[in-house]
């Protein structure tokens, strides 16, 4: 791909567009992870550093992709890494509700082994292409345990099946080279718009199981009134 180069204060710098919409990703997952202090569940608290995570990983994406010239590739470890502890954080967030012990103790086995195996694939070849099989992973996950729960009646879960649909997206947009503009609007930054919805369908599932986790409570209250 063709990247956009441009000079401030003497500096050879690239991607103005990338590096600006990682810092819009890095502020809207900051603004999430806010929104969602003061939730007191582990799955919301789980969620919570997927947000972080994302947010400190975009940061340092979009100084990848300013200061390429001076960074290089390897640099990228710093964004990579943290997108690897978001979606772990995450896909622990979702096995929390798995009733039965053995099938949650097995999936957590999963998702530790997924991640010390990626970590150690990009020790051997440092390429995006396994932070991407990593994230597959994260989509068959989160996919199949949301529409299980989608399909028991608890429909907050539909914004993570939503957030899944954009991920496939990205996929698509990446794996297809859609690139609107070869240097101006890439197949990246069609990646990152898409982000922006992905991630807000994600927060709009961990607001919607709070409120779902707040209701319940308060109909259990209801339910069992204490004696005066």
């Amino acid at each position: 791909m063709e990247k956009v180069a441009f000079e401030l204060f003497g500096l050879e710098l690239l991607e103005p567009l990338s590096t600006l919409m990682n810092w819009v990703l890095a502020a809207q997952s900051y603004v999430f992870y806010k929104k969602l202090s003061g939730c007191d569940t582990p799955f919301q608290k789980s969620w919570r550093w997927f947000f972080l995570a994302y947010a400190a990983a975009f940061v340092f994406g979009g100084f990848t992709h300013l200061l390429y010239n001076y960074t290089g590739q390897y640099f990228k470890i710093t964004n990579w890494g943290l997108a690897i502890v978001g979606v772990v954080a995450s896909e622990l967030a979702m096995v929390l509700d798995v009733e039965d012990p053995k099938k949650k103790q097995m999936l957590t086995t999963v998702i530790r082994a997924k991640v010390f195996a990626t970590f150690a694939m990009l020790v051997f070849d440092f390429s995006f292409k396994w932070v991407m099989i990593h994230s597959a992973g994260f989509f068959i996950l989160t996919g199949i345990l949301s529409y299980g729960r989608f399909k028991a009646g608890e429909h907050s879960y539909k914004y993570f099946l939503y957030g899944i649909a954009c991920l496939l997206a990205i996929g698509i947009a990446k794996i297809g080279q859609v690139d609107i503009h070869p240097a101006w609007f890439n197949r990246d930054d069609v990646a990152h718009v898409i982000m922006l919805v992905m991630y807000w369908m994600f927060f709009k599932g961990v607001k919607g199981y709070q409120e779902s986790s707040l209701n319940s409570n308060t109909a259990t209250i209801d339910q069992n009134p204490r004696e005066a």
